[in-house]
């Protein structure tokens, strides 16, 4: 009879957990309406995908994403009829990998012991169970990231450098802050390793990235007119950098996103130049307010330490409230607070390559935006130190070290309770998610659940984007008053929701009422300029009598 050797069980113990708990997100959170018709940011990768799919050779005009995330998807749903419960299948399996690689990297870089805590940390780790089940790119990033991170700790040769290099520039063309990775390693190599050697390994990370990014770059250049790997760089580094601003992903959809996102455009500015624009405007507002910018970068580290999830596509609360099983899983206060006992109690000079990698991630968060999706990349490393330092106080409590294990409990206590400092109301507050729900169940049809979902959302929030939605329910139900006056009521809420200004001209057009929609559609193109559906129909309503 076969029996496995010993050092199976560990990783079959980290993938089977893993697995079983990503699987269980997967089926569960998948069957929300706002799952099955994505929204924002996953609606965007899967109209790229299902374009793709059609057509091998489309690229978007002005991509707002990288290509790497949609292309992944191209190729799953290809492989499975157009199964979106397959490509979160295939993120679960990824993601159980993912936990393995970074036991790997915490027992080479950190001690062997922390194999196991280190692997079953990452697998329980709650807010990386929900991203894994969801249709965003940071679950393979994360998963490229590890495999990055597992080759750096562990290549010998410049050849393995240059694969490395490779799988950070898929990383890259997934989101582009990996390449900040690649001074970060080439600092740790310079540092540990001869000169002549360091520079050799350095130039063979160096040229295997360009051979992914490269073409990418290329290709934006040819259809966009500009050398990019995606577009709103500018916009997204101005979001979370405005001294006047909280670093948060605060300017939401039914009002100031659609007025911060046309500003470029009622400054003249054309499409090409935009990033340029927002890139501008960051670095005059800090110049005019450089001590309140550093207060923003002091609260943006604050928030980024504590446990709450903090909003940023999505609310995390959401699918928690949906999955109850996340709520009694290790979250980022749980993991920080172990992270800290394991630098102080364990070894490793293999450890400047974790640092490395936590500086470089926790540098994209600073001076991009503070949120769940941003923040995540930072989970593999400090993981690998957590499990670490649970190994160091079984480890310590076994030689009967007490004193040990009594600092180590200590700084585990405080680490914890900092990490509780402070609480954001704002991501807690599910309204918006009630409202995008409303919106993906209009889009399958179901219009009497649509109008209870987005009562609801008004009920938590009388919001501008909530009674936007509901007056597309109205209006597909031909209640063509109500609709009317409840996209007034959007427009009154907030002036600046171009979407609910187009909406309302839709409704005047329905109407009759022929000047009420050309005013409307005029006041939302103030907003946006660039917004090709309200051109057309101003445009359509301009040509009708």
């Amino acid at each position: 009879m076969f029996t496995p050797p010993a050092k199976f069980f560990a990783p079959a113990a980290i993938v089977l957990t893993a697995l079983f708990l990503r699987l269980v997100a997967a089926f569960v959170l998948g069957e929300l309406p706002i799952s099955r018709t994505p929204q924002l940011d996953s609606a965007a990768y899967l109209s790229w995908a299902r374009a793709l799919i059609d057509d091998p050779s489309f690229w978007p005009a002005y991509p707002e994403h990288a290509p790497g995330y949609p292309v992944f998807m191209a190729i799953v749903l290809a492989l499975t009829g157009g199964s979106l419960t397959a490509v979160r299948v295939v993120q679960a399996v990824l993601g159980a990998l993912g936990c393995v690689l970074t036991a790997r990297v915490a027992a080479r870089t950190l001690t062997p012991k922390a194999f196991l805590p280190a692997g079953l940390l990452q697998a329980l780790y709650a807010p990386l169970i929900y991203i894994d089940s969801a249709l965003v790119a940071e679950s393979l990033f994360v998963f490229l990231l590890i495999v990055t991170l597992d080759l750096a700790t562990s290549a010998h040769t410049r050849k393995q450098w240059l694969l490395c290099g490779v799988v950070l520039g898929l990383a890259a063309v997934v989101r582009p802050t990996a390449l900040v990775l690649l001074p970060a390693f080439a600092i740790v190599l310079v540092v540990r390793l001869p000169r002549a050697t360091a520079m050799r390994f350095a130039a063979g990370l160096a040229a295997g990235m360009p051979i992914v990014v490269a073409p990418i770059v290329v290709q934006n250049w040819r259809v966009t007119g500009a050398p990019m790997v995606q577009a709103y760089a500018g916009l997204n580094v101005y979001l979370g950098n405005r001294p006047s601003g909280n670093g948060m992903a605060e300017a939401r959809p039914g009002g100031e996103w659609d007025a911060l996102e046309g500003e470029a455009s009622r400054a003249g500015t054309d499409r090409n130049a935009q990033d340029r624009y927002y890139l501008g405007k960051t670095f005059s507002e800090i110049a005019d307010e450089p001590g309140q910018y550093v207060r923003l970068l002091a609260s943006k580290l604050a928030w980024t330490l504590q446990d709450q999830e903090l909003r940023d596509t999505h609310s995390y609360y959401f699918f928690e409230r949906a999955l109850p099983l996340l709520r009694w899983l290790p979250g980022f206060g749980v993991v920080a607070a172990l992270a800290m006992v394991g630098v102080l109690l364990s070894g490793g000079i293999g450890r400047w390559w974790l640092v490395a990698y936590l500086a470089a991630m926790l540098l994209t968060v600073l001076l991009l935006v503070v949120g769940t999706r941003y923040r995540v990349p930072l989970v593999p490393a400090l993981i690998a130190f957590a499990g670490a330092g649970v190994a160091a106080v079984i480890e310590r409590a076994r030689s009967r070290d007490w004193r040990a294990v009594g600092i180590g409990a200590a700084v585990f206590i405080v680490v914890l309770a900092a990490s509780h400092a402070r609480a954001h109301d704002a991501s807690r507050n599910l309204a918006e998610e009630h409202a995008f729900t409303g919106l993906s169940l209009l889009q399958e049809g179901k219009v009497e659940d649509a109008e209870t979902t987005y009562r609801t959302a008004i009920g938590l929030d009388d919001s501008s984007f909530a009674w936007d939605g509901l007056g597309l329910v109205l209006l597909r139900r031909e209640m063509r008053h109500d609709a009317r006056e409840a996209f007034q009521r959007a427009v009154y809420i907030n002036e600046r929701n171009a979407t609910a200004w187009m909406h309302l001209g839709l409704a005047y057009q329905f109407l009759g009422n022929r000047q009420g929609a050309l005013d409307s559609y005029r006041m939302a193109l103030r907003i946006t300029p660039e917004r090709a559906e309200t051109k057309q129909l101003l445009q359509d309503a301009l040509l009708r009598p």
